[in-house]
């Protein structure tokens, strides 16, 4: 590193936190000021020359036509007063008239083909006699704009950083006293960054001054009951060695989209509580239905569902499911006392998801509910479970109506599809 960039860091390292911002402030006037001086130069000069050119065209016509006829006579001495007159005005610095073959004829005041010049030719009829060439003199005054601006620009960057600098100083004011609250008054220095005490200082607190302990016993929201409805994926262990990862997570995701979709329609949140598993939570009323009711039907749904998606996509995506309820639910907060409470819900779904085959098993937590034992048929199985049956002819046909509208949203290539397991 060089000597002068180490004394550049050295010098802004011992600045404290205002004056950087300070500076910057200040270094950020001064570039764009001088960013916006060399834009309105460069815009002044191009009008400035296309107003030249406009004016010595109108000169340069003016007498073309008269000097032509001069030239073309003999007549000099005339031609050249025509050039005295035209020099004579304040933005022509010198005029000449060549003949055809570029030999200058008569000059009048201090012509130059090296400066600012406009041709014009002059014609007799269609003949060309000659050039008259005029020297503009460029009236673009670019120093006294470049010192206005550039002191300007000073004097805001100046305010800047003085303002920057105050503001940022009473804020580091502010801190110190904070940290003299916090018993940390020894190590508050101002030409240090304020910032960083104050980190230092937060981190020395101790963890329960840090920490917001609620001692509440139970989130009140956490009190309304909640309904599960588990899917078990166990047949996901024998995949894994037998097809390639992107297939694996297409398939997976054809679960995960139908899952969604049945949340959505009927008010439930996915969960992945368990490896191999997707649970739907249902809590509150929705649209009338209690959690209960509601698990149900995702479950009912979900069979029908899952069953569509093998003839779309030429795989096996039958699972078994599980449904159950929980007098608690995980409420807003999701509080750690109902969270826990909560877990023997899923891993009952869960068991009884693993062994349900491609049924619907109930557990016995939900199988008290009235509203599902009035509108579905309650199996119950040799194997001392219980079963979802078939719906009600009261319930059929809103059934048939959702499992057909997700049908159309989830699986357009299968069409309609008659024979519901319901």
């Amino acid at each position: 590193m060089a000597v002068g960039e180490r004394r550049i860091l050295i010098f802004l390292k011992r600045l404290d936190t205002g004056q950087k911002v300070g500076l910057l402030a200040a270094v950020s006037v001064l570039v764009v000021a001088q960013i916006t001086l060399g834009l309105t130069l460069t815009s002044k000069s191009h009008f400035e020359a296309e107003a030249q050119a406009l004016h010595a065209d109108a000169l340069l016509g003016a007498i073309a036509s008269r000097t032509a006829g001069l030239i073309a006579s003999g007549d000099m001495l005339t031609a050249a007063s025509e050039l005295n007159r035209l020099q004579a005005s304040p933005i022509i610095s010198g005029a000449a008239i060549a003949d055809v073959e570029g030999e200058t004829l008569i000059a009048a005041g201090s012509f130059s083909e090296n400066g600012n010049v406009y041709r014009r030719p002059l014609a007799i009829g269609p003949d060309i006699a000659g050039t008259l060439s005029v020297n503009v003199l460029s009236t673009t005054s670019a120093s006294s704009i470049t010192l206005s601006v550039t002191a300007l620009s000073l004097v805001l960057a100046i305010i800047s950083y003085a303002a920057c600098a105050s503001v940022l100083r009473s804020q580091g004011t502010r801190i110190a006293n904070m940290l003299k609250q916090v018993g940390r008054a020894n190590t508050a220095d101002l030409q240090l960054d304020p910032l960083t005490e104050l980190e230092a200082a937060l981190d020395a607190l101790p963890l329960a001054l840090k920490t917001d302990l609620d001692n509440t016993a139970l989130d009140e929201t956490s009190l309304r009951s909640m309904a599960v409805t588990t899917l078990s994926l166990d047949h996901l262990r024998r995949y894994i060695d037998t097809v390639d990862e992107i297939t694996l997570v297409n398939y997976v995701g054809t679960y995960e989209a139908i899952v969604k979709a049945v949340a959505q329609l009927l008010g439930g949140e996915l969960h992945p509580s368990r490896p191999q598993s997707l649970s739907l939570f249902f809590e509150g009323t929705h649209r009338g239905m209690t959690p209960d009711l509601r698990a149900v039907i995702a479950g009912s749904l979900l069979q029908h569902l899952l069953t569509v998606a093998e003839r779309s996509q030429r795989r096996k995506f039958a699972c078994g499911i599980g449904i159950g309820c929980s007098d608690l639910s995980r409420g807003e907060r999701h509080s750690a006392y109902a969270m826990l409470y909560t877990q023997a819900v899923i891993d009952e779904t869960l068991n009884l998801a693993q062994r349900a085959g491609s049924s619907v098993k109930l557990a016995s937590s939900i199988q008290e509910s009235t509203d599902i034992s009035r509108i579905f048929d309650i199996i119950d199985t040799a194997d001392g479970d219980t079963q979802l049956g078939a719906p009600t002819a009261e319930l059929l046909p809103e059934l048939d109506r959702q499992s057909k509208f997700l049908q159309r949203r989830l699986f357009p290539d299968v069409g309609e599809q008659s024979d519901l397991p319901f």
